[in-house]
């Protein structure tokens, strides 16, 4: 009804407007009223051609439904799944690009558009999928658009995180039961349904999802099988049950390795396990069996109030909203990395030179205007060439530094998901001198990109896939941050542990023989967790082999935030003779927070939280990013970069090494 309204008005306005033009005395120069009329009618074709025209984009795409990461809820410090179903209600085929945008108070958009081209048939729907990087799990707006045309706001998903359940930690996993595409069954009740063609096809974008139960071969394209496969090897829980038919499922392709003829196997850091149920006799108590969620226990507890009662001692009163706040880590980073990048200026100097620009305005111009044998447009001319004088002078030393480099800074996580293959989860800050239009990305890693979660509204397009890419434009003599996750293939580290002890004192005796692979270097640091315990290593060239070194430490109490912010404030610290570069003070420091910030792989929020399973043992490597880590850039290739990258690798202990 709208739109015929509005094509009444306007073809009533057309006639109108024929009428007055096609009248001689309309056109009378000096006819103000004929003017008026004109112009009032023209005014009002206007508007209603646009509005008509609105209303029909408006009407033309439709949000029917949406879904946030695997079962409606959000991981904060991941990229995150956002499924929406789009259907087109008109008769024409829709080809363009869906835009998501996160917004900030008042409908200002920050953080840049997400972009994702998408066709879609005269009257049909589909799936559209985004990977946006959540970082807060506090509650927020996303707005879907076409062109210029809102499609709909979607409110972001409560946390996993955010439970009423304190025996748990305040956590609920992602805990899903896959239906098959067209064939939704609302049974079982006790597990949220998830549509298979809703799984990702990207590894990049799984971290979320913690147990998958399935009874049916998923009607899958390579790449969303591999992106299952990578999901399961970095530590998912699959169980399989029976079809209505009492048969287990029989898989082929790439998922081939899950018809292993055991009840429980491991696929890499995963675990597959059978059970000759159907789906409608998953009852509460056993969804909760086969889950496996850990509860907080005693230790736990106490643990964690030693450590407040530290903190607060020392006066670190922010810890525990830093320790729940993934978006803080991570500003934390980027705010460190600008600093290091920040131009020198001489700012004694512009000082000086600001002093000296005020008083040749006054009172220099004003002497000048007081003398008699001077012309009085002198005063103005000096004032006007005083003026630009000195703003060119302001604009050679205050916009650029001296002597900087177009320079790349980073830091990473490297999550190994099998022999070959890391993900890797990166903060990056680009400092430019050249303004331009910059390009991040690398062909054929499944990349993933964002901003962050900061506040301000910044000029950036990011695409997902195997060919993601980030752009943006910076200014010249500034930087840019931005974060990534790929799938990096590497070669392989060939560990073998040789020789494991472990007491319930801590760990007595180890040695683990490596490869040619494996990236040793004089700046790396090597720890080994067992349980809850840190160790460092020691690294042998000759022998090619890592062994205990280092007294053990709590990995609660080494990466807590508590202690990670001390060196923010210089009351706290004692003054001595520092010889690193404040580059390498940021990245050593940055260690314990890097370590912390892995553990939202494994879903765990607070460090006290986790224990490391007994089958297995973890490597750390901290080292500078070796070859073929690092990420593509359209800028020169001479680019200055550095940066550090933590790898993180799980090694079992049982002598299965199919299982690395």
């Amino acid at each position: 009804m709208m739109v015929s309204s509005s094509i009444q008005v306007m073809d009533s306005a057309v006639v109108k407007a024929r009428k007055l033009l096609s009248e001689p005395r309309s056109f009378r120069f000096f006819d103000g009223r004929s003017a008026i009329r004109v112009l009032s009618i023209v005014v009002m074709f206007t508007l209603a051609m646009t509005f008509a025209q609105a209303q029909q984009n408006t009407r033309s795409l439709k949000l029917v439904d949406h879904v946030w990461g695997f079962h409606g809820r959000v991981v904060p410090g991941q990229f995150n799944p956002l499924s929406v179903l789009l259907d087109n209600q008109t008769d024409e085929a829709i080809d363009g690009e869906i835009v998501l945008e996160h917004l900030q108070g008042l409908g200002s958009v920050s953080g840049g558009s997400y972009v994702q081209p998408v066709f879609i048939s005269p009257t049909g729907r589909r799936w559209v999928q985004f990977y946006p990087y959540i970082g807060s799990a506090w509650q927020s707006q996303w707005r879907l658009r076409i062109g210029e045309h809102t499609i709909a706001e979607v409110s972001q998903s409560r946390s996993i995180f955010q439970t009423d359940s304190e025996a748990t930690g305040g956590f609920e996993p992602a805990v899903v039961i896959l239906d098959e595409d067209g064939d939704y069954t609302p049974e079982p009740r006790t597990v949220k349904h998830m549509t298979e063609n809703l799984f990702p096809p990207y590894a990049t974008v799984t971290f979320g999802l913690h147990t998958v139960f399935l009874d049916h071969v998923p009607d899958w394209e390579a790449p969303r099988q591999q992106a299952f496969l990578s999901w399961l090897r970095h530590g998912g829980n699959l169980i399989l049950l029976q079809n209505r038919r009492g048969e287990f499922p029989q898989f082929s392709g790439e998922l081939g390795d899950l018809n292993q003829p055991l009840n429980r196997f491991a696929i890499g850091s995963g675990i597959v396990s059978r059970r000759p149920i159907q789906r409608n006799e998953l009852t509460s108590g056993l969804v909760s069996q086969l889950v496996q969620l850990k509860m907080r226990d005693e230790d736990d507890d106490a643990f964690e109030k030693m450590l407040k009662e530290k903190a607060e001692a020392s006066g670190s009163y922010l810890g525990q909203f830093v320790d729940t706040e993934p978006s803080t880590q991570d500003e934390s980073l980027f705010r460190e990395m600008r600093e290091l990048t920040m131009p020198e200026h001489a700012w004694w100097l512009i000082f000086l030179l600001g002093l000296l620009y005020i008083g040749l305005i006054y009172p220099g111009c004003f002497l000048i205007s007081k003398r008699n044998d001077l012309h009085f447009l002198t005063t103005y001319g000096a004032i006007a060439g005083l003026s630009v004088v000195f703003s060119l002078i302001f604009l050679m030393i205050g916009r650029r530094g001296y002597g900087e480099n177009t320079t790349l800074q980073c830091l990473a996580i490297a999550r190994a998901e099998d022999a070959t293959h890391w993900n890797v989860l990166q903060w990056s800050s680009l400092f430019v001198v050249t303004g331009d239009q910059y390009q991040v990305g690398s062909p054929d890693q499944q990349s993933v990109h964002s901003t962050g979660e900061g506040m301000d509204h910044v000029d950036v397009q990011i695409t997902a896939g195997n060919s993601g890419q980030l752009q943006m434009q910076i200014p010249p003599y500034s930087a840019h941050t931005f974060m990534s996750r790929r799938r990096v293939p590497a070669a392989d580290w060939k560990v073998r542990l040789q020789e494991f002890s472990n007491q319930e004192s801590g760990l007595v005796q180890l040695r683990l023989q490596v490869g040619a692979g494996f990236p040793a270097s004089d700046e790396a640091e090597y720890t080994l967790l067992v349980g809850r315990r840190l160790y460092t290593l020691r690294f042998d060239s000759e022998q090619q082999t890592l062994s205990l070194f280092g007294a053990k430490r709590h990995l609660a109490e080494y990466c807590h935030p508590f202690s990670d912010f001390d060196y923010t404030s210089p009351w706290t610290q004692k003054k001595k003779a520092e010889t690193r570069t404040e580059t390498e003070i940021f990245f050593d420091e940055s260690q314990p927070q890097l370590f912390r910030r892995s553990l939202l792989d494994d879903l765990v929020i607070h460090p006290v939280d986790f224990d490391l399973p007994g089958d297995r043992i973890r490597l750390f490597v901290y080292t500078p990013v070796p070859e073929g880590f690092d990420i593509g850039t359209s800028v020169d290739p001479d680019i200055r970069r550095s940066g550090r990258i933590l790898f993180v690798k799980d090694i079992f202990v049982d002598g299965d090494q199919s299982r690395r």
